[in-house]
């Protein structure tokens, strides 16, 4: 990493920096062409050189001129054409902006030529320009005949709009035009936003005496400078920018469409490989499973099954994966479908990237694709409702993709950060997307996190499954101990949310409590013959005492009992429908506690009351009315300010 003069980092949305990718078959001179354009010979390994092919990623740099007026700075990144080297070929192609797909004259087109143009539509590039090189060995009719082969080869595919110039390296001509069709193209580009995440692809590692671990790559989203922390994927680990460079020169900073070296602190140099990416801590997140839409090459001649090996060229990474179709058996040539790519080894990926699909030995491409879920999990390709969600995350309204990544998220916390990698959104977005989604009722906050209504319906579901499996197994029993559903819920959930999920569960009547215990609102427990009989005694005499029950232990029924036949009579009774526990040890009748409802609707319509007016209007003394009314505050029926009481509930007015 050389040291040179200060440069400043591209501003978003200038367009006057732009990354130029080379393609085409081997031997058609695209790296003479790009010495020719800059100067600078991308073959920098002895043995390039020696044979004359070009084995790994060359760079090289060239200033084009604007067609406003002034330069658009054009970083180049020439690529090998071989077969054997298309791996690295798309690698390169990673972040570029422009394509540059080169045809020899003398050659016209060739199987790379094929390829390259295949793996530029599938990569989505859109713009670019075709040259034909080596012009000076070729005659005029001969030039006519490729500009045919071209045109007949990308016909029906972006490159069919590119313009095709013709050029020779060793003599110069088409050169000058050439720079400024690049010019032009660049400025057409669309203007990149910055945004608060910076990813760097890796295409280059090395070490530098005296400066330590040195990465390159071209800056896929935001932008870096010295002192900045950046995480390593998929290892996880940290570091710091001690220097940015594009092009051998320090610069106070690097952007998007830019080419940047980075010299970095805290990761040593063989803990990093080509094919890693550098981001914004938080921002990737490694997995096996990848969710994509993936589209399949229609010359082949047959489908293609699922559950196959390939291997996916993605960013600067190629990994060997099992393609699973996803509601389907197979994908039919020229076809797609959705897709779960499942990888033997960690890989990052964000919304929308694009990538490549060879086979499993690396002769031939398949395909390619665009990542839908980057982050995702084993699941059951043939459910409708995984078909059905995966259709959601590819949305193109990003307020569903965000709803179905809260979902698949479950009650597990994601960052902002996080949620915009896997939606394909700037991160600043996201608090506008949440808080929609929570006014449409579509999310609620439990235990700190915002959760999707649909994982808190699932969970409720089987919250109920459970607890009537526990009443199977334990019909004699009054329900489930509160403490015990608590910590299953937590245990589904995570901590805190064991409580609030009771409550809302109690709150929409699924479940009913009973004490220290709960039970599914249908259940009633089996009851031996003395059993039911000591419960109906017992309901009789409660029923009969009207407003005024005495204590458990003082009913007739129950003063000869055990303390253990005491405790089931309180329980059975928590259980029965026809009795309110008002107070500790304490039942009344429900039907004179629907009674006390209503007349303490009738007195606080429109205004605070009394417990006075509650004894007088229904003939009671103080020392009955008071807890019953305790009860009611409790519940919420009824709330309590200083020595008066208001209604929670509306009720009817006085007749």
């Amino acid at each position: 990493m050389t040291q040179g003069t200060n440069g400043a980092a591209a501003a978003s949305g200038t367009r006057r920096h732009c990354i130029l990718g080379t393609a085409g078959h081997i031997d058609h001179g695209k790296s003479a062409l790009v010495k020719a354009l800059t100067g600078i010979d991308p073959d920098r390994l002895p043995e390039e050189q020696a044979r004359g092919m070009t084995i790994e990623l060359g760079f090289a740099h060239f200033p084009a001129p604007h067609p406003e007026g002034g330069e658009v700075q054009v970083s180049v990144v020439d690529v090998p054409g071989h077969e054997r080297f298309v791996r690295t070929m798309v690698a390169g192609a990673t972040g570029i902006d422009l394509g540059l797909l080169v045809v020899a004259a003398d050659d016209g087109v060739m199987p790379q030529t094929r390829e390259h143009v295949e793996i530029l539509h599938l990569l989505g590039v859109q713009s670019g320009l075709i040259a034909i090189s080596k012009t000076d060995l070729a005659h005029a009719d001969r030039i006519q005949v490729v500009t045919r082969q071209i045109a007949a080869l990308v016909a029906g595919t972006p490159l069919a709009d590119w313009p095709v110039l013709t050029t020779s390296a060793r003599t110069g001509a088409g050169l000058d035009d050439l720079r400024h069709a690049v010019g032009r193209l660049a400025a057409r580009l669309p203007a990149r936003t910055v945004g608060g995440v910076f990813r760097l692809a890796i295409d280059r590692v090395f070490a530098v005496r005296g400066r330590g671990t040195v990465v390159t790559g071209s800056v896929l989203a935001g932008e870096v400078a010295p002192g900045e922390t950046l995480e390593l994927q998929p290892s996880g680990l940290v570091g710091k920018v001690r220097e940015v460079q594009s092009h051998g020169v320090a610069v106070e900073g690097a952007a998007v469409g830019q080419r940047a070296a980075l010299n970095l602190t805290g990761i040593d140099r063989e803990r990093i490989d080509r094919g890693m990416e550098l981001a914004t801590p938080g921002y990737l997140t490694a997995t096996r499973y990848v969710d994509a839409r993936v589209r399949l090459l229609g010359r082949r001649d047959r489908p293609f099954p699922s559950h196959q090996r390939v291997r996916v060229c993605l960013g600067t990474t190629e990994a060997l994966a099992m393609l699973v179709v996803v509601g389907a058996e197979e994908i039919a040539p020229g076809g797609e479908a959705l897709a779960q790519l499942r990888f033997a080894q960690p890989v990052v990926a964000s919304h929308g990237q694009r990538f490549i699909i060879r086979n499993e030995t690396a002769q031939a491409t398949l395909g390619g694709g665009r990542v839908i879920r980057p982050v995702s999990r084993r699941f059951r390709t043939k459910w409708p409702e995984e078909v059905e969600s995966l259709r959601r995350a590819e949305s193109e309204d990003p307020l569903t993709r965000y709803g179905e990544a809260v979902r698949q998220a479950g009650f597990e916390s994601r960052t902002p950060l996080r949620l915009a990698c896997e939606i394909g959104v700037d991160p600043a977005s996201i608090p506008a997307l949440a808080g929609r989604l929570a006014a449409a009722g579509g999310v609620r906050v439990l235990a700190g996190r915002a959760v999707h209504g649909d994982t808190i319906s699932s969970l409720h579901h089987r919250a109920l499954r459970y607890l009537l499996r526990h009443h199977r197994l334990n019909p004699a029993e009054p329900g489930m101990l509160r403490d015990r559903l608590v910590g299953w819920l937590e245990a589904r959930a995570g901590p805190g949310c064991g409580k609030e999920l009771l409550a809302s569960l109690e709150q929409t009547g699924g479940i009913v409590s009973r004490g220290p215990y709960v039970a599914h609102r249908d259940f009633r427990p089996a009851l031996s013959p003395d059993d039911a009989a000591l419960l109906e005694r017992v309901v009789r005499e409660i029923e009969e005492a009207g407003f005024d029950p005495p204590l458990l232990t003082g009913l007739k029924a129950a003063t000869s009992l055990s303390r253990q036949r005491l405790k089931l009579l309180e329980d059975l009774l928590r259980c029965e429908p026809r009795v309110v526990a008002f107070a500790p040890q304490q039942f009344a009748s429900a039907a004179a506690i629907e009674r006390l409802k209503q007349t303490v609707q009738v007195l606080g319509c429109g205004r605070p009351f009394r417990l006075a007016e509650v004894r007088d209007a229904l003939r009671l003394s103080r020392r009955v009315v008071q807890p019953m009314l305790e009860y009611l505050d409790r519940i919420q029926f009824t709330r309590r300010v200083g020595d008066e009481r208001v209604l929670q509930q509306p009720g009817p007015p006085p007749s």
